[in-house]
């Protein structure tokens, strides 16, 4: 007697035949322990998880994509998507821009002696633009 491991198989068990229950799980336990499905499930996982890295390298986060991408797959994909990104912002244009960039890719203001300044510095700096001094 040939079982097959559906829901619709263990719904129409008979219970009361420990035969038909043995043989169940041994069918279901093969199903389960099949390498060709657990290879599917590697390569689906590792597929998920360079998705990940890919969409956090964009965030300048490429690690975190790779992990959330591995552990949830699309929904990880999005939890990298909409994170805040790692790139620094320039404290004048608020561009974000590669680490370790000496100056601002769109203003080009340099961002090592922008970051020493001070706010008030920055505010008086405003101030003069205006022309209220």
């Amino acid at each position: 007697m040939a079982f097959e491991c559906t829901i619709g198989a263990v719904a129409n068990l008979d219970w009361q035949d420990q035969d038909a229950i043995q043989a169940m799980l041994q069918q279901c336990t093969s199903v389960l322990l099949d390498p060709s499905l657990w290879w599917w499930a590697l390569g689906l996982t590792v597929a998920c998880a360079a998705i990940g890295a890919l969409i956090g390298m964009a965030k300048g986060r490429w690690l975190a994509g790779l992990l959330w991408g591995a552990a949830l797959g699309p929904i990880g994909w999005l939890i990298v998507a909409l994170s805040r990104s790692a790139f620094p912002e320039c404290p004048e244009c608020s561009h974000r821009n590669p680490p370790n960039v000496k100056a601002c890719r769109h203003c080009g203001v340099n961002l090592k002696a922008a970051a020493l300044r001070s706010e008030r510095a920055r505010l008086r700096a405003t101030e003069r633009k205006r022309g209220s001094w």
